[in-house]
């Protein structure tokens, strides 16, 4: 079982492998200058807002780092046909005062590993832990002293300042894209520290994914009516086996119905015997009533199988059991429980059980 998920696991792998590499090779990759309308430069102060359109960059708005309501409606109303409402071309930027930054020198024949030597840098840069960093860096250039040695910037900052600093763009009703660092608005210098939007090769990935999924749909679909129309086949010879069996079937449910009369007739006759040999409860009810004295009545009048059981309360519940003995309806009388009369009390309650005579018993009906 072990050896099934493994090989499946690794099936998994190296399709998600090859559909990413097929991906990078057909996707165009993006520039490296990402182009922007509206920045949002996060500092220590605040958050200042810039736009840029064919001429400079305009400074819009400042939001301050403590903003209230008042303050956060105010920049909104400022923005409002001024900053860019489309995402793509929405920039967050982190200035120096909210990155760690850090240049390493690594051999040029180590540049295709870069981002892995990068991400095991990042624990001996920053003090928080690897889950709460977003780092990015940028390969500077070649060490003048030495041509196989190249420098790389690397800048890392926390995951809560990064958050705080988004959810002050939406308060103010903006979302970015992408969060880099560079030292101003107007540096080209800048490092990419987080890519909001979808990765290009991803969605690639993605388109790929549904069209390998509707190709392999329309194969199952074929290879489906191939299998539906063999399965056709074979469920008429089954079915012509089918009938076959059952006509062999029916010879034997007609010797169990002959079987299942026999049993049907002789419970019948049961039945019947038992319906005369057992009273209406109409008829036990009258005859009670016809036996009992009028310092008593019951409270309870129960029927199980041929046995009947009455409760009540007389004033002499002991001659009740000859009473119903004397009567061709009950028999082999006697007292289910003590009688009992409470202090005070004239009549006592009595529980009385007896079996009842069928109709047909030749000692009754005399």
């Amino acid at each position: 079982m072990n050896g099934a998920s493994d090989n499946t696991g690794r099936i998994r792998r190296f399709y998600s492998w090859w559909v990413h590499t097929l991906s990078s090779v057909i996707t165009r990759p993006p520039t490296k200058e990402r182009p922007w309308r509206t920045m949002l430069f996060q500092h220590a102060n605040g958050l200042q807002i810039f736009t840029k359109g064919d001429g400079p960059i305009i400074n819009l708005a400042t939001l301050s780092k403590d903003a209230g309501p008042g303050e956060i409606a105010d920049v909104r109303r400022i923005l409002i046909g001024r900053a860019t409402q489309d995402s793509k071309q929405i920039l967050l930027r982190l200035s120096p005062t909210e990155v760690v930054q850090r240049t390493i020198r690594v051999p040029k024949s180590a540049a295709d590993l870069m981002s892995s030597i990068v991400e095991n840098k990042i624990e001996t840069i920053v003090a928080w832990t690897h889950e709460n960093t977003y780092y990015g860096y940028r390969i500077a250039g070649s060490d003048t002293d030495s041509g196989d040695q190249i420098d790389t910037e690397i800048v890392a900052t926390t995951k809560q300042l990064v958050d705080g600093a988004l959810a002050r763009a939406r308060d103010i009703g903006l979302t970015p894209s992408a969060v880099d660092f560079a030292p101003s608005p107007e540096s080209a210098s800048v490092v990419e520290l987080l890519r909001l939007e979808r990765d290009p090769v991803s969605r690639t990935a993605g388109r790929l994914n549904i069209t390998f999924g509707a190709i392999l749909a329309c194969s199952l679909a074929v290879s489906a009516f191939g299998i539906y129309r063999q399965w056709d086949l074979q469920t008429q010879y089954d079915d012509l086996d089918g009938k076959l069996a059952a006509i062999k079937i029916r010879v034997d449910e007609v010797k169990q119905l002959n079987e299942e009369n026999t049993k049907i007739k002789d419970q019948r006759e049961r039945l019947a015997k038992r319906k005369v040999d057992n009273r209406p409860v109409m008829e036990l009810i009258e005859a009670l009533s016809r036996a009992l004295p009028d310092s008593a009545y019951l409270d309870e009048f129960e029927i199980h199988d041929n046995e009947a059981r009455i409760v009540g309360k007389s004033a002499d519940p002991t001659s009740l059991i000859g009473t119903l003995e004397s009567t061709p309806e009950f028999e082999d009388v006697r007292f289910a429980a003590p009688t009992t009369r409470e202090d005070g009390q004239t009549l006592g309650t009595f529980s009385i059980i007896g079996k009842m005579q069928g109709e047909g018993t030749p000692e009754k009906r005399q």
